[in-house]
């Protein structure tokens, strides 16, 4: 007698967990061992030295140190673009400056008062307020904080809160984990209500802009 179909699916799904958990430790251990361009640290210390500036004066100043410390890692002008994005319930703009499969740096805010919620990612994000406040309300807890210009928030992996901008705040963000897997929640929205498909190709567009960078730049170092 050949093994009952129930006991054959339970197989099946039991050898697929396993593979999904030996996949997900995979990556975590490359994730923990690889060697990151940026640093939480760096970009909250950069942006706090902005802090309380016009906004747009900020970024401009943000944008050519960062280019300082890290050329070959930040977009060139040309592929700079504010882009929408709608994600668990507000709606807000990014201009991307750095992107890979494992850390991002951008430019974050929204000229309109909006909240939702925060999402869930497989990735750290820390946000260092330049002009505005943002209020968080933590998972579990029945207070609210608010952050004020020059603040920092850290998001951690696995993390969710409810979150809400004041119009005009604006803040540099840093995220460093997997990053493909934040765009299941960033795009969500814009995929299931607002089919705002013009934002969607941007998104991609600029995401790809950022990864063809970071190729350029592996295999310059390997004289490719």
């Amino acid at each position: 007698m050949g093994v009952p179909w129930g006991r054959r699916a339970a197989l099946r799904a039991g050898l697929a967990l396993g593979a999904l958990a030996l996949a997900l430790q995979g990556l975590r251990g490359w994730l923990a061992a690889k060697r990151y361009e940026f640093s939480p640290a760096e970009i909250a210390q950069l942006a706090r030295h902005h802090a309380g500036l016009d906004h747009e004066l900020a970024f401009s100043k943000i944008i050519v140190e960062l280019r300082k410390k890290h050329p070959g890692h930040i977009l060139p002008d040309e592929d700079l673009q504010w882009v929408f994005v709608n994600a668990g319930g507000w709606m807000g703009s990014m201009c991307l400056l750095h992107a890979s499969l494992t850390e991002y740096v951008l430019l974050f805010g929204t000229a309109v008062d909006t909240g939702g919620h925060s999402g869930r990612y497989w990735a750290d994000i820390s946000d260092t307020v330049i002009s505005g406040t943002f209020r968080q309300w933590k998972e579990g807890t029945t207070r609210s904080e608010i952050y004020y210009p020059g603040d920092t928030i850290v998001h951690q992996a696995g993390e969710a809160t409810s979150v809400q901008w004041s119009a005009g705040t604006w803040m540099v963000e840093y995220g460093r984990g997997f990053i493909p897997s934040t765009l299941a929640f960033a795009l969500a929205d814009t995929l299931f209500s607002t089919q705002d498909f013009v934002t969607l190709f941007y998104t991609l567009r600029v995401y790809a802009k950022g990864l063809l960078l970071e190729a350029n730049a592996f295999f310059s170092t390997w004289g490719c």
